[in-house]
């Protein structure tokens, strides 16, 4: 005897396409949800990225330098150390970093719009790389406050840098303060 195969029915075929529905909305949910968390820590890691790199890069130059100068004319500008820029003398290095007597590298800190950055000018014997470089290009605030008004009796700074960036629904901000003591002080 001769079976006809049996085809599927028409409540079979809609609970099918019902349960196929079903499974491709979550994984839709699923994907939009993971595409959100995914745009939230990459923005947040380059707001707190931002911060940390701009903290590091000052507390690198600060604590070898001698002196918070109250101005530099520098190759392409003049800098003044207020609350928002700072300009400090650095005893200059050899390629060993032993430090050469009588000579000194000039840095600037300074925002411009939210992008911060920082300006070096070493001495002809020094082995640091001259140039001006982009440290954060999320900057919201950033700030110096210094322990002593008279510029040649500074020790030690306070810096605090705010960062900000946004996703599509909210504003994310870090900030990092710091009090950081100069060379021999």
């Amino acid at each position: 005897m001769r079976t006809i195969p049996r085809a599927f029915t028409l409540i079979e075929m809609m609970i099918v396409i019902a349960v196929g529905t079903a499974m491709l909305l979550i994984l839709g949910v699923l994907i939009f949800n993971f595409n959100k968390t995914a745009i939230y820590q990459q923005t947040l890691s380059q707001s707190s990225g931002s911060a940390s790199a701009l903290m590091r890069e000052i507390k690198s130059l600060t604590l070898p330098a001698t002196f918070v100068l109250q101005t530099h004319t520098f190759s392409s500008a003049t800098h003044t150390s207020s609350s928002t820029a700072l300009v400090l003398e650095i005893p200059s290095i050899n390629s060993s970093g032993t430090v050469i007597a009588n000579t000194y590298d000039y840095a600037a800190f300074y925002v411009v719009g939210t992008k911060a950055y920082r300006l070096l000018e070493p001495d002809a014997l020094s082995a640091r790389a001259s140039g001006t470089k982009l440290l954060s290009s999320t900057i919201s605030a950033l700030t110096f406050t210094y322990n002593n008004a008279s510029f040649p009796a500074i020790s030690a700074i306070t810096a605090d840098v705010q960062t900000q960036a946004s996703t599509t629904q909210e504003i994310l901000t870090d900030r990092r303060t710091e009090q950081i003591r100069l060379r021999n002080h």
